[in-house]
C-alpha cells in the first residue's frame, strides 16, 4: 500500500459545478482499493494534503474570487489541483506565480484527477474494472473498502461512475441533465467557455434517478443551464416532458423540481403535460432577466412580453398553488426609465415568490461589454433600490399568510439555543428564504426531515 493520500475538495459558483465537483470527488474515492484515501470536509485542515478546487469564471467577479481561493490556499502550502469553469480563461500570469501548483485540468478530464493524484499506471486497470462492475457488485465492492466511513458528507454508488453527494444528509440533491448552453445571451460568456449544449439520455438519467432514491434522497433538483432544450441537440426538438414522464413512473417516494425554465420554448401545451405529473413540486424557476422588449432585445432574448403573460397566467390557472422564482437584471446597456417602469410594474403585477436581483455586470468578455448607452452605478443602485420595495411588500404580505399555516418543511441545521432553520419543500434550496423555530412551534411529532409543523415566522 502507497501513502496515504488526504485531500479535500472546495466548490465555488452554481449547483451545476457543484455536480461535477461531487462526481470527481467520487472518482477519486473509488480508487480506494489500491490507495488509502481519505476524505476531509475542511480543507484547512493540517492533515489535508491536496485541495481540489472546483472554480467559476462565468464573470469577472467569479474569477477575481477564484483567484482570491486559490491564492489563499497556496499560501497555505495546499497542493492544488485546480478545476471548472476558470481554467478557460485563467489567468495565465496568475497560475504561473503560485507555489504549490499540482495540475490544472479541463471539465473534459476531470475522470482522470485520481489518477494524477496517485501517479499509479495501475489504477487505470482498476478504474476500467470498477467501472464494468454491475450496480450490485459495486455496492459489494463500496462496502468492502468501508465506504460509510466519512461522518460528515454521504456518499453514495453509481451503477458505472461513483458521486459523493454533499447535500443528501438535507434530503436532497441535484441531478444534471445537460451540459451547457446553446443560446447567446448578450451578457452571458458559458457557451464562450464551455461549449455547446449536450444532453445525457433518457435512460442514463433515469439511472441515476433510481440511484438517488434507493440513497435515501427524497428531493431531486433537475439543473443545466437550458431545461426546456433538453435533447435539442441530439434530435433538433425538446424533449423534457418525455424524460419527466418517465421520472414520474418511478415508484419510489420523492418529489422534483425544475430549474432554468426559459419562457421561449415552453407552450401552453406543455403546461398541461407538466400539470398531469404526480412527482413534480409545483415550481416554476423562470429566468426572465427583463420585460422591456427593448431590453430583451439587446439581451438577444427572443420572446416578447405578451407570451411571458399568457405563461404566468395560465401557470396560475392550472397550479392553484404554484411558486415562482425569476431572475431579474437591472441597468442593463439601453434601459430607460421607461423600460425600468415596465419591470417594476411586472414585478407588481404577478407578485414573485422569490426573486434574484442582479446589477448589471460589464463583463469584459461578454458581448454587451461592446455596447453603448451603459448606465451610471448611481441610477442602477436607485434603481434596484426601488424594485427592491416592491419585492419585499409582497415577500411580507405572503410571509403573514404562512404565518400560522400547517407547512411542509426540512431542517437545513439547529443552533446551540435549538432554534431550528427550517426550509419550506416548496422553497428551493441555496436560492430561496429559509425560515427559523423553535421547539414549543412544533405542533406535533419529533424533529426530522420532512415533518409538518405549525410554527410562527422570525425570518432569516
Amino acid at each position: 500500500m502507497s501513502k496515504a493520500l488526504n485531500f479535500s475538495a472546495v466548490n465555488l459558483g452554481c449547483s451545476k459545478n457543484l455536480v461535477d465537483l461531487e462526481y470527481t470527488v467520487g472518482e477519486i474515492l473509488k480508487l480506494s482499493a489500491e490507495t488509502e484515501i481519505n476524505f476531509f470536509p475542511d480543507p484547512e485542515d493540517d492533515q489535508v494534503e491536496y485541495v481540489l478546487l472546483n472554480t467559476c469564471g462565468f464573470l469577472s467577479s467569479s474569477r477575481d474570487e477564484a483567484e482570491t481561493t486559490i491564492q489563499y490556499y497556496d499560501d497555505m502550502w495546499k497542493k492544488l489541483i485546480i478545476i471548472g469553469c476558470y481554467v478557460p480563461v485563467k489567468n495565465d500570469m496568475f497560475v504561473k506565480n503560485l507555489k504549490n501548483l499540482h495540475s490544472i485540468v479541463a471539465h473534459e478530464d476531470t475522470q482522470e484527477v485520481g489518477k494524477m493524484l496517485i501517479g499509479n499506471e495501475k489504477l487505470e486497470k482498476l478504474k476500467r474494472w470498477v467501472g464494468k462492475l454491475k450496480q450490485e457488485k459495486l455496492k459489494k465492492y463500496l462496502d468492502s473498502i468501508h465506504w460509510d466511513r466519512w461522518e460528515s458528507k454521504a456518499f453514495v454508488w453509481g451503477s458505472e461512475n461513483v458521486r459523493a453527494f454533499f447535500n443528501a444528509p438535507l434530503g436532497h440533491e441535484y441531478l444534471k441533465i445537460a451540459e451547457w448552453c446553446n443560446n447567446t445571451c448578450s451578457f452571458c460568456i458559458i457557451p464562450k467557455i464551455r461549449g455547446k449544449q449536450k444532453s445525457r439520455t433518457i435512460e442514463d438519467i433515469l439511472e441515476e434517478v433510481k440511484v438517488m432514491v434507493k440513497s435515501g434522497i427524497k428531493e431531486i433538483e433537475i439543473i443545466s443551464q437550458d431545461t426546456t432544450r433538453y435533447w435539442v441537440d441530439l434530435y433538433n426538438k425538446p424533449q423534457l416532458l418525455e424524460l419527466l414522464e418517465e421520472i414520474d413512473k418511478i415508484e419510489w417516494d420523492f418529489v422534483y423540481r425544475l430549474f432554468y425554465m426559459y419562457p421561449d420554448v415552453l407552450s401552453l401545451t406543455h403546461l398541461e403535460r407538466l400539470s398531469k405529473l404526480k412527482k413534480m413540486l409545483p415550481y416554476f424557476d423562470m429566468p426572465f432577466q427583463h420585460i422591456s422588449p427593448n431590453v430583451l432585445k439587446s439581451m438577444w432574448r427572443f420572446y416578447d412580453e405578451k407570451h411571458i403573460f399568457k405563461l404566468l397566467d395560465y401557470i396560475k390557472e392550472l397550479f392553484p398553488k404554484a411558486f415562482f422564482h425569476t431572475n431579474f437584471i437591472v441597468g442593463f446597456p439601453w434601459e430607460t426609465e421607461e423600460d425600468f417602469k415596465m419591470l417594476c410594474e411586472f414585478a407588481d403585477k404577478y407578485e414573485f415568490d422569490s426573486v434574484s436581483l442582479f446589477w448589471f455586470h460589464d463583463e469584459p468578455l461578454a458581448p454587451s461589454f461592446t455596447l453603448p448607452n451603459k448606465i451610471d452605478g448611481a441610477t442602477i443602485n436607485s434603481r434596484v433600490e426601488k424594485l427592491s420595495k416592491i419585492l419585499n411588500k409582497h415577500y411580507d404580505k405572503k410571509d403573514l399568510v404562512r404565518r400560522w399555516k400547517e407547512l411542509e418543511w426540512i431542517i437545513q441545521e439547529t443552533d446551540d439555543n435549538w432554534n431550528i432553520t427550517v426550509r419550506e419543500i416548496i422553497r428551493a434550496p441555496d436560492i430561496d428564504d429559509y425560515d427559523t423555530i423553535i421547539p414549543e412551534d412544533i405542533s406535533e411529532g419529533n424533529v426530522g426531515i420532512w415533518e409538518k409543523v405549525t410554527y410562527s415566522m422570525k425570518k432569516n
